[in-house]
């Protein structure tokens, strides 16, 4: 079976709040790998996870087990050896089920000593499950951190020795200030560009903690801007998203607009989430998780510090031309076959795109239903601006480049 492009949620409630019926809501809005219940050690019996695993076995759906007594937290006030036998135990309980993707680490560690307990998890838990995935969540303003906070390194270095020594992990990092106004994207930009240039040099696959619902100053996202989280951090080389969050509390103060309210109804965000999301799979999903991300920049507005697109940039394609924002992606498959991915970078305002490459030297091809559909690039290379490819805001298209 193809790998899908993980779309994910953090979970708040505790075990036995859901039945394992929960989980048809969240394949029913493209949920496809996510965290469990919490579960907290020494309270709940662990094996009552496995009807969950089971359910998500049906469902083509992973779980990552948060278990409370097994984060960087907990560490703290443990031995190695005591954490390891702890987790032996968990793992024996859960370990070899096929729906199982990993345990969870932890949150946004910000100081050096809960960064040294988060090492400590990941080392024992790839000690006792190598073939499991361990899963932490940093923040997006994890990379400006002082060297002190990553033992003397560089955040770049901690990145490639952590994943030289452990191998493959999942990290993804919260960045909510592109839904609070536009002079704040930037920083969801920055973070992006920070965390995937340091990831692509390692194994760790890094997805983006993106906003879902409302709280603090962030507004809830319309269905557009759902879909340009997704896409543009996809264009962008994350290779995942975990969303926050996908259900209201009983009650928080001002935490709002979730796909699923307080009282459990679906609310209209619900059916937002469920055509972004599926939308984005069957057509991106799987093609996306089979290339290898190389290079990304910016059309129009020129955002954080990624380059500006233009001649020169590439030897085939030789300029686009636009009136809105846009990302130009380039990514490579396993026999070298290049990639271009289109991103209308606009929250708002749908946008005319105009391709101009060497017709002698390649054709475009672009690519629907994860390369099932291809379709060549249909526009002339006339300066008609308005004959181009429409994208509503957010909107992603994908083109195969095959050289002649």
């Amino acid at each position: 079976m193809a790998e899908k492009y993980p779309f994910g949620t953090w979970i708040y409630n505790v075990l036995g709040d859901f039945t394992p019926d929960e989980l048809d809501r969240w394949k029913e809005c493209g949920i496809s790998l996510s965290v469990t219940e919490r579960t907290f050690y020494g309270k709940h019996n662990i094996a009552d996870l496995i009807p969950f695993l089971d359910k998500a076995e049906k469902l083509d759906i992973k779980l990552v087990a948060n278990i409370v007594g097994l984060t960087n937290y907990d560490i703290l006030k443990m031995t190695d050896e005591e954490y390891e036998a702890r987790f032996r135990e968990v793992y024996g309980i859960l370990g070899g089920h096929p729906a199982l993707y990993g345990f969870y680490v932890g949150d946004e560690p910000g100081n050096r000593e809960i960064m040294e307990a988060s090492e400590r998890c990941l080392r024992i838990q790839k000690k006792v499950a190598p073939e499991l995935t361990p899963f932490m969540n940093i923040s997006g303003h994890t990379p400006g951190f002082s060297e002190e906070v990553f033992g003397g390194k560089s955040f770049f270095n901690w990145m490639k020795d952590l994943s030289d020594e452990l191998g493959h992990m999942s990290f993804s990092f919260s960045q909510y200030n592109q839904m609070v106004a536009d002079e704040y994207i930037d920083m969801y930009y920055e973070s992006i560009k920070a965390i995937v240039d340091a990831a692509k040099y390692t194994k760790i696959d890094i997805w983006g903690c993106f906003l879902l619902s409302a709280h603090y100053n962030f507004r809830v996202p319309t269905e557009y801007e759902i879909m340009w989280q997704i896409t543009t951090g996809a264009a962008l080389g994350c290779r995942g998203v975990f969303w926050f969050r996908l259900y209201d509390r009983a009650h928080g103060p001002n935490y709002h607009g979730s796909p699923i309210d307080e009282y459990g109804y679906k609310t209209e965000q619900f059916y937002k989430l469920l055509r972004c999301q599926r939308r984005f799979a069957d057509h991106y999903g799987e093609l996306l998780m089979s290339l290898r991300f190389k290079d990304a920049y910016f059309i129009g507005k020129q955002r954080a510090t990624y380059p500006m697109f233009g001649y020169g940039t590439h030897d085939m394609v030789s300029e686009i031309r636009a009136d809105r924002d846009g990302i130009v992606s380039f990514f490579e498959d396993e026999n070298g076959k290049e990639y271009m991915c289109l991103v209308n970078a606009d929250q708002n305002t749908n946008g005319v795109y105009k391709i101009f490459f060497d017709r002698e030297k390649c054709d475009l091809i672009e690519v629907l239903f994860n390369g099932k559909q291809g379709s060549p690039y249909n526009f002339g290379n006339t300066k008609d601006h308005w004959d181009g490819q429409w994208l509503y805001p957010g909107q992603m298209c994908i083109y195969r480049i095959d050289r002649k």
